[in-house]
């Protein structure tokens, strides 16, 4: 007999369900934009010291949609105003050897705004329960982490709308989705999978990352080892799923985990440690998706205080075809010279905002029909305003104590 593990990451995505049961400052950094934008940039490897080879390199990991058919009369075309806001979809997945392979762990949308020269880092949770528009005659619901393998997955999903289909179809797909989430369209989207992550930031040689709090995670699973019977014969296993079940029984297995500590203060972080800081879950002090989430922007800061140290840019462009197979956007050159441009030129200093959307703002708990743990607006699945007028003015709302929860 065979014992597997119970799943950390999310479930694949179901039908609509019919019913929802839910139960009853500011940080900145006086950096110029062209510090912002080549942070961004960092995980797509946008750094054109070398055109010559960067363009062999770069146009291998950029995905377009496929050319709209030309209208029978042209139209003229405004040009765009150089200091409009624009926007990147960050989208990080476990890649190949994972459950859930292409699952989005992380989400977080960079919004640049020159006008008022400020980022703004919204991180968006993976539970948040949404209608994924895959299809033109019915709603399809699915936590929002699977936008972009279903809009990946053409053979599973056959009778999707086009613009969800081929190469570039995840990605469009999320940004579709999480644009409608977030109050505005999503310009650009940028995704790297565990491995591209490790080698990002070992091409750096590792970072300095601020840990907020002590914490320990005695739950972090071993890559390799989530079947391991740990020495149990079967008799003794079919004895413990008689008497265990859930959290408790997977606990028993304990050769399937790494014990995780990070003390409190500034760490040096190589790859596979910075990985298993973003990732870490379950520890009882700085646990589940929320505080992961402000880990992940904790080393995002770090990124950028060592992006622009002395030698990077000659340690990472011989290194860029290391990303290739890790790393998919729909950034094109032209548009990322323009971005580097455009940063270039510009005096002015801009800020880093973080803004999380979680329980203490504007999302509940709730269970979808299966039984999955899911988060949805507090006003209602799909309803998104209240979410675009906290992204807009975080003052609008005043948070409200999330109550302890056994839903982790």
């Amino acid at each position: 007999m065979k014992i597997t593990p119970i799943k950390t990451q999310p479930q694949k995505a179901t039908p609509a369900p019919k019913k929802i049961v839910a139960p009853i400052p500011v940080k900145k950094s006086n950096k110029k934009l062209i510090i912002i934008i080549s942070l961004i940039l960092f995980f797509v490897l946008a750094v054109a010291a070398s055109v010559a080879f960067f363009l062999s390199k770069y146009n291998q990991i950029v995905v377009k949609p496929d050319a709209p058919k030309p209208q029978a009369q042209a139209t003229a075309t405004p040009t765009p105003d150089p200091d409009r806001p624009f926007s990147i979809l960050l989208l990080g997945y476990g890649g190949a050897n994972h459950d859930g392979g292409r699952l989005t762990d992380s989400i977080i949308v960079a919004q640049i705004e020159p006008k008022k020269a400020r980022v703004n880092l919204i991180s968006v949770p993976r539970d948040l329960w949404v209608n994924l528009p895959i299809y033109e005659d019915k709603d399809f619901y699915s936590k929002i982490n699977a936008a972009y393998v279903i809009g990946s997955d053409d053979r599973n999903y056959t009778q999707k709308v086009s613009q969800y289909t081929g190469k570039s179809g995840g990605g469009e797909l999320a940004k579709k989705v999480i644009g409608d989430v977030v109050g505005f369209p999503i310009d650009y989207y940028v995704s790297i999978d565990f491995s591209g992550f490790v080698k990002a930031i070992d091409l750096l040689d590792g970072v300095d990352v601020t840990v907020d709090r002590s914490f320990d995670d005695y739950q972090y699973p071993i890559e390799g080892m989530e079947d391991d019977l740990c020495g149990f014969n079967e008799e003794t296993i079919t004895a413990m799923e008689s008497t265990m079940s859930g959290l408790k029984l997977e606990q028993a297995f304990t050769c399937r985990y790494e014990h995780l500590h990070f003390d409190k203060g500034v760490t040096h972080m190589d790859g596979t440690t910075a990985l298993k800081y973003v990732r870490s879950r379950h520890s009882a002090t700085d646990g589940g998706d929320f505080n992961r989430s402000s880990r992940q922007r904790n080393l995002i800061i770090a990124v950028k205080n060592k992006i622009f140290s002395i030698g990077f840019l000659q340690k990472i462009i011989p290194s860029l075809n290391l990303m290739v197979s890790h790393v998919q956007t729909d950034i094109d050159l032209n548009s990322m010279e323009a971005m580097i441009s455009r940063a270039s030129d510009s005096g002015e200093s801009y800020s880093i905002i973080n803004t999380p959307i979680t329980e203490d703002n504007v999302l509940k708990q709730g269970r979808s029909d299966d039984g999955q743990f899911i988060l949805m607006p507090r006003i209602g699945i799909g309803q998104y305003d209240q979410i675009h007028q906290y992204i807009i003015d975080p003052n609008s709302l005043t948070p409200t104590p999330t109550p302890t929860s056994a839903l982790q």
